[in-house]
């Protein structure tokens, strides 16, 4: 009669191995103490397991091991009973059963060894199932390093332990990482935020802490004293993968926020500060690393004000269109405007530079720039309306408008409303070298300029491949950075003098015009009139007017005494 299920002593076996969530080590000591008297019943003289597993996120080195579930004191003899498994992500199992010495198993034997290491593959399949579910709890699985939870989990142990402020929190954002998903595909770039992932872990001591927080964004707790040393293996690791048949380096270079930890601090005001500080080294041009301070936070709660207030405010129509005179250096006469918004709330006035940057950062300020341009086209349609001839009025759009493919297509929906004709409208584009899709940029200038509308590039020179962008985008209007004009004709202005005469030269040589920004005294539009720059901007002449001061300028004198 062959061996069940409901033998007394398969059912004491198992009522000593399936308790709990064991991993399979702790099942190994279990089941050699449980399954002495099976085996002795089964004539075994000695069990194993071969457990074999391919390398995955969770398991670098794949799993591979050995076990001896039970082994007779006086030895054990051969054939024996052999069974495998597959299991679902193509790993191997193979369990091995020995008769004691000097015995052949029965039929029913090998049925019941068959059955055993069936039951066992299963038991330890479970075991090993619960190690790799509490691995992938803390693990990223595209890094291999510690996710979110990891982190937090970590941070908690060492808080009990009172020591987390020995730490520095450490933000890291990767340095235009989206150039190189562009440059071999995002699949192999993947492949270079795993080599990444291994380089930073690969620089942690044992005590300290690396995970990813998802995209390109990194979390490290580093010892205080070890700080600047991270910060200069950070500065340009290289990463080398295989594309295309042939080696390709990256130089990953990273920005980071990071926050002295103090004593008491909890990993929620840790991340929050560190990541405060990675927001503003996101928007520096001067430094990719950034110590946080408690005026960061002020200003972090300021922004979050200021993007809740925003839609309410638009939607009041809080922000009022100024408009600043654009003069011709020639003549001194008024020749266009420049359209600027206000925030205006409860009658106090919020600064551009407060709220502008935060809505760009966000997106919506997509929304404020058609609405200032929506503002424009009306102020124009009722000067027309009343017979006040109107100048060419430039309107700011972001950059972040180049990702909406409709975008000529509204400004000609929104100037066809008020019927507003193309030479009454210039549109202005923030200094564009960093943008990454310039055929997205060449198109839309083409489509405003075939509908004969002037483009005009803002803040020429504050980017680092300006001289491209005149090369290459067919723009009409040029305007130079008011930094251009900041040293002008003080001691040591040479140089300053040679640059802005060059550039406007070429400016003027490539068929476009030049205007400067900024210009606030009667010496700076002299050597401007000198050197051929066509228009001028600036406090010289008017400060930015709201629309009646404006109007009133259309109406009552456009020439400049200067």
């Amino acid at each position: 009669m062959g061996y069940t299920l409901y033998s007394k002593e398969y059912k004491e076996f198992f009522d000593q191995i399936k308790g709990g969530n064991l991993t399979p080590d702790e099942l190994v000591v279990r089941i050699n103490s449980a399954v002495r008297p099976l085996a002795k019943e089964l004539h075994v003289g000695k069990a194993e397991l071969f457990l074999d597993s391919p390398v995955s996120a969770y398991e670098e080195d794949g799993f591979n091991r050995h076990v001896t579930l039970y082994e007779a004191e006086d030895g054990y003899g051969e054939p024996y009973v052999s069974m495998d498994f597959v299991t679902s992500i193509q790993g191997k199992c193979e369990g091995r059963a020995y008769p004691v010495q000097g015995h052949t198993f029965t039929e029913d034997e090998r049925e019941a060894m068959r059955y055993l290491m069936e039951l066992l593959y299963i038991v330890f399949g479970r075991g090993r199932l619960q190690t790799l579910m509490q691995k992938a709890t803390f693990t990223d699985s595209l890094s291999g390093i510690m996710n979110t939870s990891g982190l937090h989990a970590t941070a908690g142990q060492y808080m009990a332990r009172g020591i987390l402020n020995k730490y520095d929190g450490v933000f890291m954002n990767l340095k235009n990482f989206k150039y190189v998903n562009k440059m071999v595909s995002s699949r192999q770039g993947d492949v270079v935020l795993r080599l990444y992932a291994q380089a930073l872990r690969s620089f942690v001591e044992e005590d300290e802490v690396c995970a990813r927080l998802g995209g390109d964004n990194f979390f490290l707790l580093v010892k205080k004293e070890r700080i600047q040393d991270l910060i200069k293996f950070a500065e340009g690791i290289p990463i080398a993968i295989e594309f295309g048949g042939t080696p390709k380096v990256f130089h990953i270079t990273s920005r980071m926020g990071i926050y002295d930890i103090q004593e008491r601090d909890h990993m929620g005001e840790v991340m929050n500060n560190a990541s405060i500080a990675i927001g503003v080294a996101k928007t520096s041009v001067v430094n990719d690393v950034i110590w946080f301070c408690p005026e960061m936070a002020e200003r972090a709660v300021r922004q979050k004000m200021i993007s809740s207030l925003f839609p309410q405010a638009l939607k009041n129509r809080e922000f009022v269109v100024y408009y600043q005179p654009k003069v011709t250096l020639e003549d001194d006469e008024l020749c266009a405007c420049e359209a600027l918004v206000r925030w205006i709330r409860n009658g106090n006035l919020i600064p551009p530079m407060e709220f502008v940057p935060v809505l760009e950062n966000e997106g919506s300020v997509c929304d404020l720039d058609f609405y200032v341009f929506e503002q424009v086209c009306m102020d124009l349609r009722a000067w027309l309306d009343a017979g006040i001839e109107p100048v060419c009025v430039s309107v700011n759009f972001s950059k972040i408008h180049l990702h909406d493919e409709n975008l000529a297509a509204t400004i000609f929906d929104i100037m066809n409303k008020y019927q507003i004709d193309s030479k009454y409208i210039e549109v202005e584009l923030t200094e564009m070298s960093g943008y990454e899709n310039y055929e997205a940029l060449s198109n839309f200038v083409m489509k405003i300029k075939e509908a004969g509308i002037k483009t005009s590039i803002d803040d020429f020179g504050s980017g680092y491949s300006s001289l491209n962008m005149l090369k290459d985008l067919n723009a009409d209007i040029i305007k130079l950075d008011k930094t251009f004009l900041d040293h002008l004709l003080k001691e040591d202005s040479k140089q300053d003098e040679i640059v802005i005469k060059n550039i406007v030269n070429m400016i003027n040589e490539l068929d476009m015009e030049a205007i400067a920004e900024g210009v606030e005294t009667k010496e700076q539009a002299d050597f401007l009139r000198e050197v051929k720059c066509k228009m001028a901007q600036g406090f010289l002449y008017d400060r930015p007017l709201p629309h009646d001061e404006f109007e009133q300028r259309l109406v009552s004198g456009r020439s400049y005494q200067i």
